[in-house]
């Protein structure tokens, strides 16, 4: 099964990705994530992000996921989902270049990449949770709710109508689930949907 934590900076996503690996042993993750790839390129990102950062940040994501087979057991931190939702803040905020034809090409990109993943697990920001500088994610307390709620409004619209989602492809997409914001409840759900044998429970 093809897992992916999805959600704004600071929501618990790594800490996921490590309990998961931990928990169900047959699981991987990539070694190499987005963050080696802003580092090694030196990109600019989050609330200073650009349109290069976000074409190669997506053309990585996108790369990584359509790699993976149906018999794979891997859990992904982040997906090609996330880079629309920066996206999205960018056009909201008016950057020069985040055009209405610019999403729409990324968002198309996007979408087909959703085939190759399983099951995505919305992570939402906790405010009581102290908001940790790990060199690379922005640590505006603003743009992280900002973020946030753009992430919610995208799990809002393919819950209540699943058919009319632009960002997801029709008949062919991924479970998508809000996980509660307690460490031991996010393990909790987790076990409901993840079987011995590692497929999903519906």
């Amino acid at each position: 099964m093809r897992i992916a934590f999805s959600g704004t900076g600071n929501s618990g996503k790594s800490t996921l990705v490590k309990s998961v690996l931990y928990t169900w042993k047959t699981y991987t993750t990539p070694k190499k994530t987005y963050r080696d790839l802003i580092k090694e390129e030196e990109l600019t990102h989050s609330s200073n992000t650009t349109l290069d950062t976000q074409d190669k940040i997506l053309n990585f994501m996108i790369d990584q996921v359509q790699g993976s087979t149906l018999s794979d057991q891997i859990v992904y931190d982040r997906c090609p989902l996330d880079n629309i939702a920066y996206s999205l803040w960018c056009h909201d905020k008016g950057y020069e270049g985040f055009t209405k034809s610019f999403l729409t090409k990324q968002i198309k990109l996007m979408r087909e990449s959703m085939r190759s993943l399983d099951i995505i697990f919305l992570c939402r920001f906790d405010s009581s949770q102290q908001v940790v500088d790990d060199g690379v994610r922005d640590t505006d307390i603003n743009f992280i709710k900002e973020i946030d709620n753009i992430f919610y409004s995208l799990f809002r619209s393919h819950t209540q109508d699943p058919e009319g989602d632009i960002f997801f492809p029709k008949g062919d997409s991924p479970l998508f689930l809000e996980l509660p914001n307690n460490p031991q409840s996010r393990i909790d759900l987790l076990a409901e949907y993840i079987a011995p044998d590692n497929s999903i429970i519906l």
